[in-house]
């Protein structure tokens, strides 16, 4: 009878709404997500992952749940007929997000969304969803890499110059190196992205991105494809069944799309593009990839 009444009200709302948000674009991606977990083809916390973006990047603002609010752990089968409508175009994006704000608000579902203490905000640079750091966690110095894997001259310089600068900078601890993706040519560079976090899970981040870098052989050749990925994670001996269900259902696209935002808002036009940033969060911007003596440069000159 509760279910009933509250499916009710929120049909309601649906059709009676004067929130008349302007959301922001929701990511194909999880669109896509919504359809697969009506069809029964991903669990609920994969569907939550893609919910989660959406509260994360304010796409959906909840205002205050509600304190009577009798919540659970698990979403009540009959919201995916929501979800469904949504995917098949059968509802506005904007019911859907609605109706997930008026769930959330009230309990039906509960999430759990990032707030400011949890980012690591290193020089305005949100590194909460980047790869693993490199490099001694009080190293003053921080250097940021924005790279596409399908890049040549990123590849190049992660196999040649980086090696010299770890040797110099980062072993030394003078400095610590993060990379965060900004896939900026294809498709294909969106999934190798993807995958370096589904090897992450493995704690295979490295070999699997310098693999990557040994294979890269252009742009949108096949190289990086999802076969091609997951024969890579077989060369290293990963669990290829954990890692598959990784990349084909994209649980790592948030992280992923969270980074090309990063890139977005700090004005990031093409790859590799470095920022070096000094204790005080001053920043100096390096394009293209340059060798290690001129961030041994920017270094000294930021001291």
């Amino acid at each position: 009878m509760k279910k009933n009444v509250l499916f009710f009200l929120i049909l309601i709302f649906f059709s009676v709404s004067t929130v008349g948000n302007a959301y922001a674009q929701v990511p194909e991606w999880v669109k896509n997500t919504a359809g697969w977990w009506s069809e029964g083809l991903i669990e609920d916390k994969d569907f939550l992952k893609g919910i989660e973006y959406l509260l994360n990047e304010e796409i959906i603002k909840i205002s205050k749940v509600s304190a009577n609010a009798e919540q659970s752990d698990k979403i009540p089968d009959w919201i995916k007929n929501n979800a469904a409508w949504w995917a098949q175009g059968k509802i506005k994006e904007s019911d859907f997000l609605n109706g997930i704000q008026f769930l959330i608000e009230n309990g039906v579902i509960t999430i759990e969304s990032n707030n400011d203490s949890k980012k690591l905000l290193i020089g305005g640079f949100d590194l909460s969803q980047a790869g693993p750091i490199e490099g001694a966690e009080d190293a003053l110095f921080t250097i940021i890499m924005f790279s596409d894997h399908q890049c040549e001259k990123c590849a190049k310089w992660l196999i040649h110059e980086k090696k010299i600068l770890y040797e110099k900078l980062i072993k030394t601890g003078v400095a610590k190196f993060v990379i965060l993706d900004y896939p900026m040519l294809g498709e294909d560079s969106i999934t190798a992205a993807e995958a370096t976090y589904c090897a992450e899970e493995q704690d295979s981040y490295f070999e699997y991105y310098s693999l990557l870098n040994e294979k890269h052989s252009g742009v949108q050749n096949g190289w990086a494809s999802y076969d091609s990925l997951v024969n890579y994670a077989k060369e290293l001996g990963l669990d290829i069944d954990a890692f598959d269900s990784c990349l084909f259902w994209d649980q790592q696209g948030l992280r992923v799309d969270h980074n090309r935002s990063v890139a977005l808002s700090h004005g990031v036009v093409g790859t590799p593009t470095f920022f070096v940033v000094n204790p005080d969060g001053m920043i100096e911007k390096i394009v293209g990839g340059q060798p290690p003596m001129i961030f041994e440069a920017v270094i000294k000159e930021m001291s």
